[in-house]
């Protein structure tokens, strides 16, 4: 009798102690405010909420909001490369125009391609960042006096350096703010041998100084992009 209590005794205790440690392990996968993690590589369990991280991010796709400003268009492309370092590309078209006298008037044209790198310190794709970025492309200036055109094209090569800082939501939003500079080659120049034949150089003086002025030997890269992230 005795020794039939003390197994009954004994397998009560055990199973206790089971049932403790099966609720303790699924309380523990609760996490905190009683929602479920899903960890990566693992299949979703039914009835629980998975939160994918920004570590997840792969690619991000923006628009240059400052380029719209300045009447032009920037698609910004990144790709994830590392923990720390990421390769992308923008394409750039500009459109702008000088207004001399009555007379005269002068715009400049560009369809450029910059591959870039970005150096991230403190998490992919998202916070401070250091970049680099080339800008390799056409630029074509057009210069008008007295209904008379003149055209000069120029392939242009100009590496720059930027830094800046990105958010990147868990809801596949991002924004970013970033400035820097960097030096044409060669500087897009319009020289008054490059006007057509019959126009007045004297006429097209003015307005060749100021198109010129316009587009100077330095090439500033400035942005504010809004976009998503995949």
């Amino acid at each position: 009798m005795i020794r039939g209590s003390l197994v009954k005794s004994s397998m009560s205790v055990a199973v206790t102690l089971l049932g403790g440690g099966v609720v303790s392990s699924a309380l523990a996968q609760e996490g905190s405010g009683g929602e479920y993690k899903q960890p990566l590589g693992e299949q979703p369990v039914y009835g629980k909420r998975y939160t994918p991280g920004i570590s997840d991010t792969r690619y991000v796709i923006e628009i240059n909001a400052a380029q719209l400003a300045n009447k032009g268009f920037e698609l910004e492309l990144e790709s994830r490369g590392s923990d720390s370092m990421n390769f992308g590309a923008d394409f750039l078209f500009t459109d702008k125009s000088v207004s001399g006298d009555s007379s005269s008037s002068a715009s400049t044209q560009s369809l450029m391609i910059a591959p870039k790198l970005r150096l991230y310190p403190m998490q992919a794709l998202n916070g401070v960042f250091l970049g680099g970025k080339i800008y390799l492309g056409q630029v074509k200036t057009t210069v008008t006096v007295n209904g008379k055109e003149s055209e000069k094209s120029f392939s242009l090569f100009a590496p720059t350096v930027h830094v800046g800082y990105r958010f990147l939501s868990t809801f596949g939003f991002t924004w970013s703010l970033y400035g820097g500079a960097g030096v044409n080659f060669p500087r897009p120049k319009f020289e008054s041998k490059y006007l057509a034949t019959g126009v007045d150089q004297n006429a097209a003086s003015d307005i060749i100084t100021k198109v010129n002025d316009a587009n100077t030997d330095v090439r500033f890269d400035i942005g504010l992009t809004l976009g998503v992230a995949l």
